[in-house]
């Protein structure tokens, strides 16, 4: 299978019009748009919330309501799937991360870029982790400025007055100046207090550089940064006065007329909370694209100054509304803080040579108990966690965790503890991978059905509690460890590459739009279809293309045009091929496709069905295997996946030797055995050579194995 992908990854580009190629990534070709539905939004009346659903939500906000009794909370049901967000926002690395943090070190920094600067040097790409705790609307539902984030910012009747006191100690104190900002903001429906935030987080109370800058004896003004992108102060100054040029900004009126007017486009398009304005998570426009800041900070920043502001002018007890979004499958727990926790990623240490007894202990001090001696340089430990301090959270090979005080005189880092390099498919959704093994180990991201990653480590060194982990090599170079059960071999029929010299947008809808875009794939990305845009059933077009529905390696989903993927021969894919099932009565069993998963049998033949392995245990994956037994309203069938004669749920060489060894009379399979039917991948009651080529073909990408 390595090879296999050591393939797809060399397949020429083949015969693609560089001008069609142009229109495709431009987006000059558009019709028959499809637009995903927008967030679907109602006012919280105290029980119109499913707890079960949205966890840890309704309590918060009670509080809050008990406290406020002016103000109202709009629940926003985005429809989007958390872990999905997550990894569309957690993109971008080496070139324009989505989200940049300062001033932060250890677990707040993304373990991808590491140390690498943006913008004007002083900023870092944020770690998933950091992601995930300011995307957590939870985290913020709490009675303080950082709730203002959620703030709706249309337009709140205010005075000049009261626009005058909120400007006080800034650059901008003047009543000519709040006069125009609020003139600005009824103009276009924007609320004047999110407005002087803005100012604030953008040039500070004293001003910054591009508030007004001169050129050719004329003074420009662009008092809200637009425009002021680039990697060093002269290069974010020159675009900023270049913006400010173009718009003919050569007074503040005009910047603020001007500014506050790109606000409105936010407005417009739903992102109407400073939330939205930074996480583009409403999808009537489209996701994640329209994103007014990368400082992933700036939503509390400018809440907390938006706070300040409306408290000098008593409007905190006014009839506010906040909105506060809301995604499918959260964790039932907030998403913690990376505060307090240091570089967490495994890495192998252990004692020099001539060096002995080196203690491990209970916790981070030398107060604490001892947990185990090392005795020499034989054992390799596995460190998951550098403290600021200088200590190394480890884990035993029996699961026990400890802390060893790193010193360079008697221990040192080494490569990785690897023995292989093997490609492998997740077989569930939601897939917990941690820094180490062990479900109490940190969670470093979660990995969904069809994901390719490469498995290091299956010696099983650790194996404790009826589970083995093995650890694994993410597309985007983040290591960690999955319980064993959920990696299988992939399905080279579905996996492809991206044949396209100027990259391939995945999009979340099955359309040429700008507003779909969710990131550009390279040319030869590996990704694994995992279905296809269909109409009634049937796949149909959109656009001029067929779309199939991918994964990429480091989780991301989404619709590509199935133009630009080619297969392990270099060829357009097929159509894809649903998994079927069918069930016979008189036999009493069930044929499915080598496809078909748990989840799948369930939604075809009913969610109360009962479903235990072969030897009657419980089934603890979506792995459907050869030999399960279901039981349909007190009736037993046996389970048979064509093609898996193993009876492990996966099809691979296994399976082929398996046959070989039928027709050769080494080693019969008994008659009448889900296994022996299994075998029998054409179908025609005989199992002969024509088997064996058509689960070979089907390991081969080459061929389906289908129920007819």
């Amino acid at each position: 299978m390595n090879k296999f992908l050591n393939i797809l990854t060399k397949i020429a580009p083949g015969l693609l019009i560089i001008t069609l190629l142009f229109y495709v990534f431009l987006n000059i070709i558009q019709s028959n748009e499809v637009k995903a539905a927008e967030s679907y939004r109602y006012t919280y009346d105290g029980n119109n919330l499913d707890t079960n659903k949205y966890p840890g939500v309704k309590e918060k906000i009670d509080i809050l309501k008990r406290n406020h009794p002016n103000w109202t909370f709009t629940i926003m049901e985005t429809g989007l799937e958390w872990d999905q967000v997550i990894k569309a926002e957690y993109s971008g690395h080496w070139s324009s991360p989505k989200n940049l943090i300062q001033n932060k070190s250890g677990s707040w920094i993304c373990s991808i870029c590491g140390d690498h600067p943006y913008d004007n040097g002083s900023w870092r790409c944020a770690s998933e982790m950091t992601i995930r705790y300011y995307m957590d609307s939870r985290n913020w539902l709490v009675d303080n400025e950082y709730l203002f984030q959620f703030l709706q910012i249309d337009y709140k009747e205010t005075t000049n007055e009261q626009i005058y006191n909120a400007l006080a100690n800034t650059f901008l104190h003047s009543m000519d100046y709040a006069t125009q900002i609020n003139e600005a903001c009824r103009e276009s429906n924007v609320n004047p207090y999110y407005i002087v935030a803005r100012l604030i987080q953008e040039q500070g109370m004293s001003g910054g550089s591009t508030w007004k800058m001169e050129s050719d004896g004329v003074t420009y003004y662009n008092l809200f940064n637009i425009g002021a992108s680039g990697n060093s102060p002269s290069e974010i100054y020159n675009n900023a006065l270049a913006t400010a040029k173009a718009r003919g900004w050569t007074s503040v009126k005009a910047s603020i007329k001007g500014g506050v007017s790109t606000m409105t486009d936010y407005i417009n398009a739903r992102q109407n909370t400073q939330y939205l304005n930074k996480f583009d998570v409403e999808p009537y426009n489209g996701t994640y694209w329209k994103q007014y800041m990368q400082n992933i900070e700036a939503p509390k920043n400018e809440a907390s100054k938006m706070y300040s502001c409306m408290k000098k002018a008593g409007m905190l007890d006014q009839n506010l509304n906040f909105i506060i979004p809301v995604f499918l499958n959260m964790p039932t727990a907030s998403s913690p803080s990376p505060d307090g926790v240091g570089e967490i990623s495994p890495k192998n240490i252990r004692v020099k040579e001539g060096h002995s007894e080196i203690i491990i202990r209970t916790e981070p001090t030398t107060a604490s108990s001892i947990l185990y001696v090392i005795p020499d340089s034989s054992v390799v430990l596995l460190s998951v966690e550098r403290l600021n301090n200088g200590w190394h959270k480890v884990v035993l090979t029996d699961g026990r965790c400890g802390y060893i005080k790193f010193n360079s005189d008697y221990l040192e880092e080494i490569d990785d503890l690897t023995n292989c390099y093997e490609t492998k498919m997740i077989n569930a959704d939601s897939v917990p991978m941690h820094v180490g093994p062990g479900s109490s180990q940190t969670l470093l991201t979660t990995l969904s059905t069809g994901q390719l990653v490469t498995r290091i480590d299956n010696t099983g060194r650790y194996s404790f509690d009826g589970t083995t982990w093995d650890r694994i090599l993410l597309a985007d170079g983040r290591q960690g460890f999955v319980e064993r059960k959920y990696l299988q071999d992939i399905d080279a029929s579905q996996t492809f590459t991206v044949s396209a010299d100027l990259g391939l947008f995945l999009r979340s809808s099955p359309s040429i739009d700008d507003s779909n875009k969710i990131r550009l794939l390279s040319n030869g990305t590996v990704v694994t279809r995992i279905g296809s845009y269909t109409v009634n059933g049937v796949e149909a077009t959109s656009d001029g293309y067929y779309w199939d529905y991918i994964i990429t390696g480091d989780g991301a989903k989404g619709y590509v045009a199935r133009d630009y993927l080619r297969d392990m021969n270099g060829n357009l894919p097929g159509a894809y091929v649903k998994s079927e099932i069918v069930k016979d009565e008189e036999n009493k069993i069930i044929k499915a496709t080598p496809t078909t998963t748990i989840e799948e049998i369930k939604n075809q033949l009913g969610n109360d069905i009962q479903i235990t392995r072969a030897d009657g245990s419980n089934v603890d994956s979506n792995i459907s295997k050869t030999g399960d037994i279901i039981i349909i309203n007190g009736e037993q069938y046996s389970f048979i996946k064509m093609g898996d004669v193993q009876g492990d749920g996966m099809i691979n060489s296994a399976d082929l030797l398996k046959v070989q060894k039928h027709l050769l009379n080494i080693q019969k399979l008994e008659e009448n055995t889900p296994y022996y039917k299994a075998s029998d991948a054409n179908l025609d009651g005989i199992i002969n050579s024509a088997d064996l080529l058509k689960i070979q073909k089907y390991l081969l990408g080459i061929g389906n194995i289908e129920l007819k």
